[in-house]
């Protein structure tokens, strides 16, 4: 390896501070982008980082607030006022080693735009001192927002916060580094705030927040489309897509059910228009001797994102129609911004490049560092940028990279720095911002059929928020007039936001003539208590289906109605679709609490063995409280408790494997009901002191994955004792039941395996 005297002031400071990202098994590290193409990354002003740019034809870019109005933004939630409430993490990654993260250093400002030209000119500070925050959400009295630790809740008297802030939820944020720990807190069409790195959606309810279970999504940054549906990614994928709307496959959590509705959006490939040695593993080429190649050996360029991050869906008015419901993806790394051609198609979601091999927005300039998009009340799309030279956490940085950053400078400034960009087509035109809040119930009823997605958003927001009951009247005549869908859709969820959502409401919407209308309204059954869903029964089994996703949503609502002609018209719908999985798992859903009934009444009609193995293993959970650890005591409780804070803590394992063990799409596969986890100890240990590459199959199902499983020997902070603690927690959590393992089996197989030096199993090496 070549050694240059950089290289050598690195290796000395590695020594003090350790490279936690740097790997055993990668024996080379050297740059294989010559110096002589690598342009220096000076800092920018906002007018010459203009000129780096590259975007699609038809557009702009142009700045709403640049530093000193915004530093290190990373995240905002508008007010209805059209104010951006930004997030600024400004202890991120000072430097390269991270000093002073710890210290709160963190604020949460407003900027606005006050003369309506476009830019942000007033900056006001509403808290300071905030540990790492990375998320917020505005109510008219005050703010919840994600710090490092919780997350909170403060009270305001229009820009002044009130009294302190206070722990909304406890045990809301799982423990991780800063790249692995919850964001998001955006409010859904279903009136909950949904999260990334997360398992659990928010709701107000009162003063007190309800906090309820969901599927674990993404990794930073999060979004939703005109239906409710949400759409997530990590770092190594561009985009994901749920087809069906969130918690509709989870009624009956007796037994989980195996049908994923996730589907991934397009390939993962990125086209950057400058060389980019900047990435963390890129020096893994097969120049230097590895199978693979990270950046495109020609150009020098990322082949794959590495750094996806915050998503949208565009929702606005200032884009040619053809862009309507497109997603858009930032890449931090490599100075970029994605789009992804969206199509629906039977029961699944399907994405593309409609730009090809162009980008639909890029930089030259390394400090770029687009990290979250945003539909804007204008109908543009904003770009949170927190011009850094730092993007990697030091958590996961190597030394290599550690070089690439001090090279060119990259580790200062520390701070001052930060910018929001507006994207806007030259041919649209843009959506004057008027205070929503200030409208009467009956002007905020009509805009819940603006054609701008933010308008409809904030106008429901307002009106849940208000809880003005006298405005129901109007949201129901708003259900029947059947004129403009997505206004039927919002009148639909804000009755629900106000908690008066009734059969008549349901039995409205059922018979809209836009089939996406009669899907919420099925969705929208499933919310309904017990004497309104039975005063809609009549109207949900007499409902026929038009296409396969109102046959999913209506298999669900039949089931919690537990009468013999429900279960008539649910038999009948799986007899007709058997082959149609998510059908099955919907109606699963929709069946807790009667199973044994719905069985009985198929009488051996539907003989699908998976599907009626569900019905008995949920009729058997009914009535029993789930009880993690249940059953154990002694050293072997005691190791399971500490291997559970360990799985989702110092260990993370719950980033790619799920809170819940479920796994996560192009992560990591699920440990519950893992053969590879409630098997052979010996293997499984094996598996956590060196890690794991792909494929691999878990229960007769390949999961291709995005990058290796890194070992646990790899991390000093972790004795034997602990990686067997973390293996006696995942082999009896969840629905796994396996033995204890005990430290001494970490110790032997760990000398026995030394002289892998870290590189990971392959599948056919652990039989």
């Amino acid at each position: 390896m070549k050694l240059t005297i950089t290289s050598l002031l690195l290796a000395s400071l590695t020594l003090a501070y350790g490279q936690k990202g740097n790997k055993k098994e990668h024996h080379s590290m050297d740059s294989v982008v010559p110096a002589s193409v690598i342009p220096a990354a000076p800092v920018l002003s906002p007018a010459e980082a203009l000129k780096s740019f590259q975007i699609a034809p038809g557009f702009v870019i142009e700045p709403f607030a640049t530093e000193p109005l915004v530093e290190k933004p990373i995240a905002l939630d508008f007010d209805p006022a059209g104010r951006a409430w930004v997030v600024e993490m400004i202890g991120y990654m000072m430097d390269l080693d991270g000093k002073d993260e710890s210290v709160p250093q963190g604020r949460i400002v407003v900027v606005e735009d006050t003369n309506n030209d476009g830019k942000a000119d007033k900056r006001t500070v509403f808290l300071e001192k905030v540990l790492l925050p990375r998320a917020v959400a505005v109510y008219p009295d005050g703010l919840l927002y994600i710090d490092d630790h919780d997350l909170k809740w403060i009270k305001r008297d229009g820009l002044k916060p009130v009294g302190s802030a206070v722990i909304a939820a406890p045990n809301f944020i799982e423990a991780g580094n800063v790249e692995h720990k919850v964001n998001g807190l955006m409010r859904g069409l279903d009136n909950w705030h949904y999260n990334a790195k997360s398992g659990k959606r928010v709701r107000r309810d009162g003063d007190k927040w309800r906090v309820e279970e969901t599927a674990f999504r993404g990794q930073w940054g999060i979004a939703q489309d005109n239906y409710g549906r949400l759409y997530h990614n990590n770092n190594s994928s561009i985009l994901f897509g749920d087809f069906l709307a969130p918690n509709l496959l989870t009624g009956n959590p007796g037994v989980k059910s195996k049908a994923s509705d996730v589907n991934k959006l397009g390939p993962d490939n990125v086209y950057p228009i400058r060389v980019t040695p900047g990435v963390n593993r890129a020096y893994i080429q097969k120049s230097n001797g590895y199978t693979s190649d990270t950046l495109d050996p020609k150009t020098f360029k990322l082949i794959l994102t590495t750094a996806s991050a915050g998503p949208m869906i565009y929702r606005g008015t200032n884009f040619p129609k053809e862009w309507q419901g497109r997603g858009f993806t930032p890449e931090s790394v490599v100075q970029l911004v994605k789009a992804v051609q969206i199509d629906e198609s039977g029961t699944k979601l399907t994405g593309s490049h409609p730009l090809g091999k162009k980008e639909f927005l890029a930089s030259t300039d390394e400090r770029f560092r687009p990290v979250n998009m945003y539909n804007a009340p204008d109908g543009s799309l904003m770009i949170l940028d927190m011009y850094h030279g730092i993007i990697q956490d030091r958590f996961f940085m190597t030394s290599y990279l550690r070089e690439q950053y001090a090279s060119r400078k990259l580790d200062g400034p520390a701070s001052g720095h930060g910018r929001i960009w507006r994207v806007r087509a030259t041919s649209g035109k843009l959506e004057s911002i008027a205070n929503v809040e200030a409208l009467t119930n009956e002007a905020l009823v009509k805009q819940l059929a603006h054609p701008n997605g933010w308008h409809r958003d904030m106008a429901q927001r307002v009106l849940v928020d208000r809880k003005d009951l006298t405005v129901v009247s109007l949201l129901e005549q708003t259900i029947v007039r059947n004129q403009t869908p997505f206004a039927q859709i919002h009148a639909l969820w804000t009755v629900e936001g106000l908690g008066k959502l009734s059969a008549a409401h349901v039995t409205m919407a059922l018979n809209a003539n836009d089939p996406k209308v009669i899907v919420s309204a099925l969705w929208a059954a499933s919310k309904l208590s017990a004497s309104e869903l039975t005063a809609a029964s009549q109207a949900l089994i007499a409902f026929v289906p038009q296409n396969d996703e109102q046959k999913i949503y209506l298999a669900r609502a039949l089931g919690p109605i537990g009468t013999p002609a429900a279960y008539a018209a649910l038999a009948d719908l799986l007899q007709k679709n058997s082959k149609n999985e998510l059908l099955k798992a919907a109606t699963f859903s929709g069946l807790d609490n009667h199973e044994t009934a719905f069985k009985d009444h198929l009488n051996g009609k539907f003989v699908d063995k998976d599907f009626l193995s569900l019905l008995d293993k949920g009729a058997a959970a009914t009535g029993k409280a789930v009880v993690s650890g249940g059953g154990l005591k002694g050293a072997h409780l005691a190791s399971f408790d500490r291997g559970k804070a360990l799985y989702s803590g110092a260990a993370a394992c719950f980033g790619c494997h799920g809170a819940n063990g479920e796994g996560v799409l192009n992560l990591g596969p699920p440990l519950d009901e893992s053969e590879w986890v409630t098997g052979d100890a010996d293997r499984l240990v094996k598996i956590l002191l060196h890690g794991m590459t792909g494929p691999i199959k878990v229960a007769g199902i390949e999961y291709k994955l995005a990058a290796d499983m890194p070992g646990l020997m790899q991390n000093p902070t972790l004795k034997d004792s602990d990686i067997a603690d973390i293996a006696t927690y995942i082999r009896h959590e969840w629905s796994n039941k396996a033995p204890l393992v005990k430290a001494d089996v970490v110790t032997k197989l760990r000398k026995d395996t030394a002289a892998r030096t870290g590189s990971p199993y392959r599948a056919q090496e652990l039989p």
